[in-house]
């Protein structure tokens, strides 16, 4: 009434009662009617029962009341004329977590509220206030400590007799836990939809009615469609290829009796090898495979591979023999075992054992093969001695291969050298025969020369008289006759007892003669005989301080070395070019070292310098007096390994090479 005296028109509802003593609801429009001096005269009222659209108004409201005392949820409502919203206390509470004495208002907390997705929001309002449509949507809510609340919005609008929207009323509720267990859940379907895309191996789920749900990329890419393609397809429409095969008969088995299943599978369609896994699930099949063509190519390859190994084996051509480390033979042909004199029953008896029928002085052989298997997992072709069963020695070549890692086993062949041993025995006899046999008309030759030589100077220092011109001519020409002969017939009888020397070596019988000696001494009577032999050939020589080095040896093959490498470094030389020869000692040893300045060598010929009968591309292309048979320097190693010391070259192509040699000295020093 005060408002109506003031304003003078009020608009409201009222709460009435009818002659009947129901109560009503009223809609009341009031105005006051003046006279002609202004002064109130009448009012003018005009009431609307509104008895009826009030009712679910109010049903809702009790509802909501009820509800919100079981639920966390809040009323909420919003006047469409003057765009009014209200917020229940309940939920203002619920989203103030600050303890204080004035609670946030409506308006307060509706200032923090903004749409999760404002789009939908104004499409879902329009719609909802055109049609009248239940209205859901989502906001978001900050509360005083500045945490986000999740609000899910239902309500309903209201309309006037006109059908104009008056008014929206509904329930607010707090879905933030929802919210955030789909926020995880979404974050853990992200992470298991990466690990699944970064997999090599393809996967895929099926529903039970065997559409596909889930598709990665790999799996996609192996039949040539897009996931999208394939999810929501029934697998058997969608790859027609896999109707009536393994595939299709082992998902049915998986599906049935619910265990899980693992094949290998040839796919005719593309021709490929695949590894499929299959595991039941709640929803239908999980399947996992991959492309295993690839291994199984190699694995028929290997295959057939080892079934050509097998055939050799079992053709008993070479030995083979497969064993432990420690020296237990597991496995051996009968190639070998005839080898070696033994039996399959001795095999099978564990009596064969490899380290214990190999001699001593092969230990170091075996131990850096040994070696080799474990840091390469093969061992390269060596030549050593086996004893068979009654005590002989068997000379083998052998190589081999780790053939398991988590039990090492060496898988090698080995071949029987007898036969050429022999044949090589044979050969270096017969050398030794036909050299004994040259040398003995060389000596006679050697010796005719030496006496002409002598009787041709006693003439000449006999006649007093001179001689005519032309026969001192004749006898000039001669003794250079003579001379050249002679030199020949040393380079001949070089090679006859390096021939000699190298069928010694072969059958063990080159014998050394030990004595304490002055090596300096040894080196330079050499280097005085070449010096005279070799003519206007520079050849230097230098010493150390000390004049005396103490060494055990064979003077005459320590001599036969030096004069070898000397002759080798005359012989790749040019004429005008020294030869240096130098001595060197330290506490424990003396080197000798003879330096040329010819042609020099590669690194490849350097490796293979001291093999028997090798001899450089230069060597075999130079025209030099006499044979190179390229027996000097292996002869010079050996002799040098018999006197417990060493052999070695350093050289460069057009720079020249060093050949040296050491010797241990003899205790007591100098």
């Amino acid at each position: 009434m005060f408002q109506l005296l003031q304003e003078d028109q009020w608009e409201g509802e009222l709460l009435q009662t009818k002659c009947d003593g129901k109560l009503v609801v009223v809609k009341s429009r009031q105005s006051i009617l003046k006279d002609d001096t202004d002064y109130p005269d009448h009012i003018l009222i005009v009431n609307q029962d509104i008895t009826t659209s009030k009712k679910p108004e109010q049903s809702l409201q009790d509802q909501v009341s009820v509800t919100a005392c079981v639920q966390n949820i809040g009323f909420w409502s919003w006047n469409v004329l003057d765009d009014q919203q209200s917020l229940s206390d309940q939920i203002l509470s619920a989203f103030d977590h600050q303890p204080r004495e004035d609670p946030p208002n409506g308006a307060q907390v509706m200032q923090t509220v903004q749409a999760a997705n404002p789009a939908n929001t104004k499409r879902v309002l329009q719609q909802a206030l055109k049609t009248g449509h239940k209205y859901i949507d989502e906001y978001i809510l900050t509360d005083a400590s500045k945490h986000k609340h999740w609000i899910e919005v239902q309500g309903r609008v209201y309309f006037d007799e006109q059908c104009n929207p008056i008014k929206m009323m509904g329930i607010a509720i707090d879905v933030t836990r929802q919210k955030q267990k789909e926020h995880r859940l979404h974050a853990s379907n992200h992470y298991l939809h990466t690990i699944l895309e970064s997999l090599k191996d393809a996967f895929f789920l099926v529903d039970k009615q065997w559409h596909l749900i889930y598709v990665n990329q790999q799996a996609a890419r192996l039949v040539h469609y897009s996931a999208d393609d394939l999810i929501g397809h029934n697998i058997w429409e969608k790859v027609p290829g896999l109707k009536n095969t393994i595939f299709e008969e082992k998902a049915y088995e998986a599906v049935q009796t619910q265990k899980a299943i693992q094949f290998e599978a040839f796919f005719a369609p593309n021709r490929h090898w695949y590894d499929v896994h299959l595991h039941p699930t709640a929803e239908g099949l999980s399947v996992n495979y991959n492309d295993v063509t690839a291994y199984k190519r190699t694995e028929i390859a290997l295959r057939t591979s080892e079934h050509k190994f097998k055939a050799l084996i079992d053709a008993n051509i070479i030995g083979f023999t497969l064993a432990e480390l420690d020296g237990k033979i597991i496995e051996a042909n009968d190639k070998l075992l005839k080898m070696l004199e033994y039996t399959k029953a001795d095999l099978a008896a564990g009596r064969l054992n490899w380290r214990e029928v190999t001699p001593d002085e092969y230990r170091g052989i075996d131990y850096q093969a040994v070696k080799d298997l474990l840091e390469t997992g093969v061992f390269m072709p060596v030549e050593k001695e086996y004893r068979n069963k009654h005590g002989q020695r068997v000379p083998v070549l052998m190589t081999g291969t780790i053939v398991e890692n988590t039990r090492p086993l060496c898988a090698a062949i080995i071949v029987d050298l007898r036969t050429q041993k022999e044949l090589e025995k044979q050969k270096d006899t017969f050398m030794s025969i036909v050299g004994h046999e040259l040398r003995t008309p060389l000596t006679a030759i050697n010796g005719s020369i030496q006496l002409a030589q002598r009787r041709i100077q006693r003439f000449l220092q006999d006649r007093p008289d001179k001689l005519p011109s032309d026969v001192e001519v004749m006898i000039d020409k001669l003794c250079k006759l003579l001379e050249q002969s002679l030199r020949q017939t040393r380079v001949q009888n070089r090679l006859i007892n390096d021939m000699l020397d190298v069928s010694r070596l072969a059958i063990d019988k080159l014998e050394l003669f030990m004595q304490p000696g002055n090596l300096i001494s040894v080196v330079k009577e050499t280097v005085e005989d070449l010096r005279y032999t070799e003519g206007n050939h520079p050849i230097y020589l230098v010493l150390p301080e000390q004049r005396y080095i103490p060494a055990l040896m064979d003077s005459d093959r320590i001599s036969q070395v030096v004069a070898n490498y000397i002759s080798n470094a005359l012989k790749y030389s040019d004429p005008e070019e020294p030869i240096t020869v130098e001595i060197t000692v330290d506490d424990a040893q003396a080197h000798v070292w003879v330096h040329d300045r010819g042609e020099g060598m590669s690194k490849e010929e350097q490796k293979h310098i001291w093999n028997r009968y090798y001899r450089t591309n230069h060597a075999r292309g130079k025209k030099t007096t006499g044979v190179n048979l390229g027996l000097g320097l292996h002869i010079c190693q050996v002799l040098i390994e018999r006197h417990q010391g060493q052999v070695g070259v350093t050289s460069k192509k057009g720079k020249g090479s060093t050949f040296w040699f050491s010797l241990p000295l003899m205790e007591g020093g100098t």
